[in-house]
């Protein structure tokens, strides 16, 4: 698992901050700029001359009877940019966009005595990114990666037992340094980051200056340590972890997760990836591998890890009308045939599958096989209306997926709150659809389900997917929020027996390493109250916040959302949007909550805007009049309704 030599036809990583070493060969030393001239990916580029959108150089060496390496520092890459040598093709740069150098393997003759040709070709898509330095070292990598050690220790603070974890090691200025991890069957191991189920690991790499964080996902701190290495030269270090974020009662869960031994496609395999849940904190693990039904259990107890979290069986059932994950499946249960494309007939086989409880509908605002499932014609994101309303038999709707961000991180949960306005009961979720071991973090988006949670190895799964079912959910990715109404109803309640002044209290926690800098309360999808919020770096509870709000008219749901700066180093970096829509970089941590549903009315029950204005049309008989002197008693949520019904705007 130790994969420092496999990236695209044997890719290796690096730092650019050790500089030239004897003998190697500069081909490039200036940083570029490569893309398309007169276009530009991100704001950030705008300004910045493309030097060049098909990098070449020609130069003078002699040739390899064995193997070397060519060194390329990188940055900004997502799409796939092919490296060539004397028309050899070498591999590819690594789709990443956080700043490393990769190594690539020269095999021996492929260097010829006098002039060589070295070219980067561009992808045909809009890409822009940095390279350089490029040079040859004239020895193979693995053997570059050998010139000192370190030896990692990595223990809970307070009982002071070895734990599962992340290493994320760097030069000094961000780069991350590519290395080799031991033991190679016990650690997932990628440029600059090692994942270890037990807290140790032996990490090889050139002489130089580095900065190691160790951490183990949003509810533990991050530890940070400086230090330089000499040639040959062995340090060890020690961290402890602290838990920072109090989750007692509730259940850590990544409910859309991949392999590549399963899916086919990014580069964690199942070994590694049963490592990296452990690493990152998650107690619930969902396999949801396309078309299939995984069980990572086997894995986990073969790595050791199974004390650490509960895996079960699921199932990302890829169609061409959306992506549904479906979980728990019994172990052997027939898989869903894929190429159904009605949802009339498509869901209720889903629902049917032996063991399923609940089904979700992932990143609904992506575009795939040319079909967006909350967009188009498909949905009205005003009114909630959506063409298939009836089939749309889901549980659950991805608000956060860190592996797909959106551009802007509200836009989900304004197509939510539309959704529950119109009258679906769906819960908000958050996942990491990650396939990687780091390019996208496993567990950044998170979802947070109310049940016992003394021991992560054997939770009640029942009751779990009792909480996904009753909405007692929280949606977290780098905070988490809490919402109390009247000092006793939690998310997912109906509150009733309301008085004339409601008390609501909302809480937000993370980590010391992340900050939130605005809370807001929404009624039915609508902004009642906000507050900006000084958090110094605060761990466990960063806010509490009481309002005191009129009890409304008319039923409402409730729903807190926290915000804050994004995290952009590369410990636990906040991807950028997947399919964006703007060309600005504005990453942010985001924490809500589900709804408590206020019985305003009380008549016992929840009445959706939808609800009420279908009442409202059918008391008045279309008379615009009336209907507008009784919407003042009522807010814009169910006016929106009563014009979709009226198919005319009430004046």
């Amino acid at each position: 698992m130790n994969r420092f030599l496999t990236c695209s036809l044997a890719l290796v990583l690096f730092s650019p901050a050790s500089g030239a070493g004897e003998g190697e060969v500069v081909i490039e030393s200036a940083q570029l700029h490569l893309g398309k001239p007169g276009q530009w990916e991100w704001e950030m580029f705008k300004d910045r001359p493309v030097d060049t959108e098909r990098w070449e150089r020609r130069f003078q060496a002699r040739a390899n009877p064995s193997e070397e390496t060519l060194r390329l520092w990188q940055s900004d890459v997502k799409l796939t940019w092919t490296v060539l040598l004397n028309d050899r093709k070498l591999g590819t740069l690594v789709n990443a966009e956080t700043p490393l150098e990769c190594l690539l393997v020269i095999p021996p003759g492929t260097l010829r005595d006098g002039e060589n040709h070295l070219v980067i070709q561009a992808p045909t898509g809009l890409d822009d990114i940095l390279i350089g330095p490029v040079s040859i070292v004239r020895k193979p990598g693995r053997d570059f990666l050998s010139g000192a050690k370190i030896e990692v220790a990595v223990n809970d603070g307070e009982s002071g037992n070895a734990i599962p974890c992340r290493l994320t090691l760097t030069r000094p200025d961000g780069t991350l340094q590519p290395l080799r991890a031991e033991p190679e069957d016990r650690t997932a191991a990628r440029v600059g980051v090692v994942y270890t189920g037990n807290g140790q690991a032996t990490l090889l790499v050139p002489p130089g200056d580095f900065v190691l964080h160790a951490g183990r996902g949003f509810e533990w701190s991050v530890e940070r340590e400086e230090f330089s290495l000499k040639a040959d030269e062995t340090r060890q270090v020690t961290l402890k972890l602290h838990r920072e974020v109090p989750t007692e009662g509730w259940i850590a869960a990544d409910s859309h997760i991949h392999t590549r031994t399963h899916s086919g496609h990014g580069d964690a395999s199942v070994d590694e990836r049963v490592i990296t849940i452990a690493g990152e904190g998650i107690e619930l693990a969902i396999a949801t591998d396309h078309n299939h039904h995984a069980d990572y259990a086997p894995a986990a107890r073969g790595m050791e890890v199974i004390d650490h979290f509960t895996p079960v069986i699921g199932n990302e059932v890829t169609t061409k009308r959306g992506h549904f994950n479906a979980f728990p499946i019994l172990a052997g249960a027939k898989v869903v045939n894929h190429q159904e494309e009605d949802l009339s007939r498509l869901i209720p086989e889903i629902r049917a599958t032996p063991g399923v409880d609940v089904i979700t509908l992932n990143h609904p605002r992506d575009l795939h096989s040319g079909f967006i499932p909350l967009g188009g014609f498909q949905f009205n994101p005003e009114t909630g209306q959506h063409r298939q309303a009836a089939s749309l038999d889901i549980d659950a709707l991805e608000v956060v997926t860190s592996a797909a961000m959106q551009s802007d991180i509200h836009l989900l949960y304004r197509d939510w709150f539309a959704l529950l306005n119109r009258g679906h009961r769906i819960a908000a979720i958050a996942s990491s659809d990650s396939h990687d071991v780091n390019r996208f973090i496993l567990g950044q988006g998170r979802t947070y389900a109310a049940a016992k949670d003394s021991d992560p190895a054997k939770p009640d799964l029942e009751e779990v997917w009792r909480s996904y079912e009753e909405g007692r959910l929280l949606v977290s990715l780098g905070l988490m929020a809490q919402l109390k109404v009247d000092d006793h109803f939690s998310v997912g309640d109906l509150a009733t027996g309301l008085s004339g002044t409601i008390k609501v209290e909302a809480t937000v926690y993370g980590p010391s390493w992340t900050q939130a800098d605005h809370l807001a309360l929404y009624a039915n999808g609508l902004m009642i109250r906000e507050e900006k919020i000084q958090d110094n770096h605060l761990a466990g509870e960063k806010a509490r916040i009481t309002w005191q709000i009129e009890k409304p008219a008319h039923d409402v749901h409730l729903v807190v959302i926290a915000t804050g700066p994004g995290i952009t180093e590369p410990f636990w970096e906040i991807p950028r949007p997947y399919q964006p829509n703007s060309k600005t970089l504005n990453p942010r941590v985001i924490g809500s909550t589900n709804p408590i549903w206020l019985d305003a009315d009380g008549d016992g029950t929840f009445q959706s805007a939808f609800t009420y204005a279908k009442r409202l049309v059918h008391s008045h008989g279309g008379d615009h009049g009336k209907i507008r002197e009784a919407l003042k008693s009522y807010d814009e949520s169910v006016s929106v309704q009563v014009d979709s019904l009226t198919a005319s705007k009430v004046e």
